[in-house]
């Protein structure tokens, strides 16, 4: 055994493994959010992470507008989950709708008329053409879709005149809870739940502007069930091949990598339904399949066959 084992905490010679790089990404973040988080009292976490993304000139106090915009109707957050292409969503064009990433390529999408769009994941705003085209295509077949963005996407928006008709916001990242209790939905702070645009914006959006009950659809959450298939309710991605299955997506290089991920992601969940209970806000799941059993089950077709199920 060497003399730093002896004298050096295995935690602090992981966190210098951090610090070189010479941890996975997915291990390396979950080490420090849970260092983060034995460390600094959470809104002192708050405090620094706002003031480091207000200095970067990310100032998103404008969001306050969203607060209780629709207090106490119902919205639908759509996932891009595999069981969503085989549902009709003609019946959501006057409901409040937050769909996320590629929700353009569903058959339905114009039609019904998507009120939001959240995209969480900073790999769809780096400067090449695919995203640049993705960008394009999305203010193309979602012409009065508000939209709430990833931070890096506000250079690419600058540089090629993205949205220049749309009401493009922004979001804070915060460093992820593992409490409901601290759980943040305040657009105008860092956010600090969830991994995937879902969980970490569109069910928090969902709160901030007060909807009442919230409805979640295409939320199959079963990315590990089909490693070398499709996860979306399409099968492929003309611009992102690499997100065609969890196999393709190098950014997680491991299946471990995305065990992490996906029981981050159902951690979410469960601080959502946990933070939703103590308030008297209903969330239900009426997804047409998958595995996310944290919240109560509904069929989709039941939420219309009266005006008192809203």
């Amino acid at each position: 055994m060497r003399l730093k084992d002896w004298l050096v905490p295995a935690n602090v010679q992981f966190l210098v493994r951090v610090a070189r790089g010479e941890v996975r990404r997915a291990q390396s973040r979950r080490f420090l959010r849970g260092a983060a988080n034995w460390t600094l009292p959470p809104e002192v976490q708050h405090w620094i992470l706002g003031a480091a993304h207000r200095a970067r000139g990310l100032d998103v106090r404008a969001n306050a507008e969203l607060r209780g915009r629709h207090v106490g109707r119902r919205a639908f957050v759509i996932g891009n989950g595999p069981s969503l292409g085989g549902m009709s969503l003609g019946r959501l064009a006057d409901e409040v709708t937050i769909g996320a990433n590629s929700f353009y390529k569903h058959a339905d999408a114009e039609a019904m008329g998507l009120k939001y769009l959240c995209i969480g994941d900073a790999s769809f705003m780096e400067d090449r053409p695919s995203c640049v085209a993705w960008h394009q295509e999305i203010a193309r077949r979602m012409p009065r879709t508000e939209l709430l963005l990833h931070e890096d996407a506000r250079a690419l928006v600058a540089r090629y005149g993205l949205y220049p008709d749309h009401r493009v916001r922004y979001f804070q990242r915060g460093v992820p809870t593992e409490y409901s209790e601290l759980a943040q939905c305040d657009l105008t702070r860092p956010l600090n739940v969830g991994v995937n645009t879902g969980t970490l914006l569109s069910i928090p959006l969902a709160i901030y502007m007060g909807c009442n009950p919230i409805v979640l659809i295409g939320f199959d959450c079963n990315w590990l069930e089909g490693y070398t298939r499709s996860y979306h309710f399409y099968e492929k991605h003309e611009l992102f091949p690499e997100f065609d299955s969890l196999a393709a997506d190098r950014r997680w290089p491991r299946y471990e990598d995305q065990l992490v991920t996906a029981l981050r992601d159902f951690e979410g969940h469960r601080l959502w339904a946990e933070y939703c209970a103590r308030r008297g806000i209903r969330i239900v799941n009426a997804s047409a399949g998958g595995v996310l059993d944290t919240y109560e089950r509904v069929p989709f077709d039941r939420l219309f066959d009266s005006d008192a199920a809203k």
